[in-house]
Order: structure tokens, then sequence, then C-alpha cells
């Protein structure tokens, strides 16, 4: 749905920023199919309307900033955050699964627009999870857009260009800044800004940026429920979802495998059920079997090994595929695991599992057969 603009928000003196307010109203006031609507956005210079309307709200907060407090004033400025909260959100619809959107707002220098905003969206809680929002939106597959979030800004405004070159004042350094001080909450944030990490972690620029900063050492001392309750919270869960999409690349399975008790911590959380998904542990000790480097680790891992070996005997067909999957990537070139996995309780299990998926093929041919 497209968002309406309010009769409550402040004119604006410049022209191009009133241009983009009618466009806005426009494009929130049209029903009609989405790729009409994405095709009205781009012709219309929509999205380059909208980043010269925040250029100028970030200018006119900073000009509010160096008066002294009078209500007048504070509620111009609460008028201006009313209009850059309509403008996130219509930009946030405008970017929504269209790459050819996301590449124009990526050339009209989304990002450093949204770096210089950054200030104001930590002062507001629901500017920043609409900001937040936006950027999920934006980074969701699309690599070179989660790249550009590792880019600096130069010259005197952060409007006029983004160097393609890895900065230590990027806007990634924010968002992971921001999740280290979430881990202690359970907000909406939270939620939201672990997702944008999940997004970025696609993105091998993203992720040597994650693992140069040390915010994966905060997953180790990620305290797991005690006593009956075997649940995991939902930052145990926010924390697997980005290990999942980390492990995806060979670096961020080395990532993983680099953090010193990352892998006991995993294999403990394998224990735990899981809300959304009962199998993302499996599948993320499963991803760093793959990477050459992690195998003799992993191989010399006990409890490794056990977990994935009774993943064969686990009821859920899903849990057996994982498992052997794992056990057979293990395998694969590399003649030393052949003789660490050629035991008899792993050789019993690895016949077993076999025997079943030869006897459920044999039963699905004779259905098939008998039907015909």
């Amino acid at each position: 749905l497209w968002v309406p603009l309010t009769s409550s928000h402040t004119q604006v003196r410049s022209n191009r920023c009133l241009r983009g307010k009618k466009l806005s109203s426009t494009a929130a006031g049209i029903k009609t199919s989405a790729s009409e609507l994405y095709g009205f956005c781009l012709s219309a210079n929509l999205i380059d309307s909208c980043m010269e309307q925040m250029k100028h709200i970030h200018a006119q907060l900073n000009l509010e900033s160096l008066r002294p407090g009078k209500t007048a004033q504070k509620k111009k400025e609460d008028n201006l955050i009313r209009e850059l909260r309509v403008v996130l959100q219509l930009l946030r619809n405008c970017l929504f699964r269209n790459e050819e959107c996301k590449v124009a707002a990526l050339e009209a220098h989304l990002v450093p627009v949204l770096h210089s905003l950054w200030p104001w969206f930590i002062m507001d809680d629901s500017l920043m999870q609409i900001a937040l929002h936006l950027l999920c939106v934006y980074t969701a597959n699309y690599p070179t857009g989660c790249g550009s979030l590792c880019w600096a800004s130069s010259g005197l405004s952060p409007f006029q260009t983004a160097q393609r070159s890895a900065s230590s004042n990027s806007l990634i350094h924010s968002i992971i800044k921001l999740a280290s001080r979430t881990l202690t909450e359970n907000s909406a944030i939270q939620r939201m800004v672990f997702t944008l990490l999940s997004n970025l972690a696609i993105s091998h620029d993203c992720k040597g940026v994650i693992q140069k900063s040390n915010f994966l050492q905060n997953f180790l001392s990620l305290s797991l429920p005690k006593g009956e309750n075997k649940s995991l919270t939902t930052l145990a869960s926010h924390w697997l979802k980005l290990l999942l999409n980390i492990s995806f690349g060979e670096d961020g399975q080395q990532m993983i495998m680099k953090l010193n008790g990352g892998l006991d911590q995993l294999l403990e959380m394998s224990k735990y059920k899981h809300k959304s998904s009962h199998h993302i542990v499996l599948l993320i000790l499963h991803n760093i079997c793959f990477s050459p480097t992690n195998k003799p680790k992993i191989l010399a891992n006990d409890k490794a090994i056990a977990v994935l070996s009774a993943c064969l005997e686990s009821d859920s067909l899903t849990a057996q595929r994982i498992g052997a999957a794992a056990l057979w990537s293990l395998l694969h070139n590399y003649q030393k695991a052949k003789v660490t996995l050629k035991n008899p309780s792993t050789k019993r299990r690895v016949d077993e599992a076999y025997s079943l998926v030869t006897k459920s093929k044999l039963l699905e041919n004779f259905v098939s057969i008998s039907k015909e």
C-alpha cells in the first residue's frame, strides 16, 4: 500500500521540494498495477525528488538545531520529522522488489543521504524503524546496494559523491554499533537491525566489515536457556539467521570457524528448539563443512561428528538429508576424513539410513505402479 501524505505537513520554500510533494501525493493516490506504478516512479523522477526533499529536510533540521529552543521552532522540527517519515515510507514502497528503482536510488545517493540523517534516526525510535525498514527493502537481493553501505562519503556535503572504497565511518559501521546497543533489548529495532545485517551478510565487502568490527564476538556471550526450557530466545534466533547468511560463502564459513568457541556454541544450540526453523543450526553446520580449511577442525571435534551422524537416525527426512550432505562434504576430496568416519557407529548409521531411503523408494515405486 502507498502511504498518503497528510495535510499537516509544513510547506517548504524550495520549488524542488514542492514538486517532490506533488509527485508523492500523486503516487500515493494512484491505484494501478505494481509495474505501472514503478514505471511512473522512474518516469516522473519521483526517487530523485524524494532525495532532494530529504536533503532539504536535513538542511532545515541542522538550521533548527542551531537555534535556541522555542515552542514554534520545536513544532517546525516535529513537522519536518513527520514529513521525513512519509518520504522514507514512500521510498520504501517504490523500491519494494524492484531492482530498476533500487538502481535509481543508488545513483541518487540514497545511502549517503540516510547516513547524514542518522543522528535524527537515533533520537526517534519510530523514525529509526522506518529507516531500517527502507534499508531492508533496498538491500534485499541487491548485492550492489549492500556494498554501497560500505562506501565512504567525500566532499563537504555527504550528498556530492560516494567513493567506492572501504571506510571506517560508513553507514554499515553505524548499523553495527546500533546492533551492539540493542543486544540487551527485545525490540522491533533489534529485529529489524538483525534482518538488515542478514541482508548485508550476502555481500563480500559487508562480511569483511562485520568481521573486522568484532561484532560476531557477541555471539559467544549469548546466554542460552537453562533447565527444562529448551526453546531458543528471540535474540538467539536473530543470531542464527545472520550466521546462516554468513555461511553461504566460503569466506563466511571460515569466519564462523575462526570464532574461538563458535562451533561449540552452535553444537550446544542444536539441542534447543527453534520457532521458525527447526534445522537452522544444522544448516549452518552443513555449510561450514564445505570449506576445505574447516574440514580438519570439524573432524577433530567429536561432538560435531556425533551431531551430524545422529541426523541419519532422525525421524525428520530433512534432518537426514542435511546430515548426510554434511558428512559427504567432509569426505569429498579429503582422504583423512574417510579414516575418521570409518568407525562402526557411523558406518551402522549410514547403512541404516541408506536402507530406509531404499525402502521408501521401493514403496514409492510400488504405489506408483499400482495406480497405473
